[in-house]
């Protein structure tokens, strides 16, 4: 399948990342579509909770968020899962979206500003809002840590807590994409 939408919200707490929200907008690139398998993100530790338009089915290195009823080729269906982490303990630098699929169409935003296609990523900091963030594809993470110099467009405003990216170009099956951030106290990578 290949993913026409995706919003990826994540709130932080301490440092670290506690919830994740994502909805969906498949399109089936064939018949017979009847779920999308996913691995939650290695820093969190809970389980993939179904919210709206599947239902979960576990094993023993993924989740399945099944669909109400199988997908036609060229069907789309929106569905959204959430995952929460209980365990607090490791502080992040980035949020990262692995495309383990088809890819993401490019970024379409209307003048409204919602986000009608692509990757969106979304970071809403309690207190422990960061010195810096800045968007990155298809980096190691060397190399996304290493903040980018003053005036580069890959900085992001932080506004009331909150940074914000939708990514312009398509987003590339086995590559990854996201958001960095340097956290208060850290030191910057900058210049490095």
């Amino acid at each position: 399948m290949f993913l026409e939408r995706l919003l990826v919200n994540v709130e932080m707490r301490y440092g670290r990342a506690y919830r994740r929200l994502a909805v969906r907008t498949v399109v089936a690139c064939e018949n017979d579509v009847d779920g999308y398998t996913t691995r939650a993100p290695a820093e969190v530790s809970g389980p993939v909770k179904a919210i709206l338009g599947c239902r979960v089915e576990t094993s023993a290195d993924a989740v399945d968020l099944r669909f109400p009823k199988p997908l036609r080729k060229g069907e789309r269906h929106e569905f959204v899962s959430l995952v929460c982490d209980d365990d607090l303990d490791g502080e992040r630098r980035w949020i990262n979206i692995d495309v383990d699929h088809h890819g993401i169409a490019p970024g379409v935003v209307d003048n409204e500003g919602k986000v009608k296609a692509g990757l969106n990523v979304s970071v809403t900091f309690d207190d422990h809002v960061p010195d810096a963030c800045w968007w990155y594809t298809e980096q190691t993470e060397c190399e996304r840590v290493i903040r980018p110099p003053d005036g580069d467009r890959r900085l992001l405003e932080i506004r009331r807590g909150v940074v914000e990216h939708t990514f312009a170009g398509p987003c590339r099956p086995r590559e990854q994409y996201g958001i960095a951030f340097s956290l208060m106290g850290q030191g910057s990578e900058h210049g490095r």
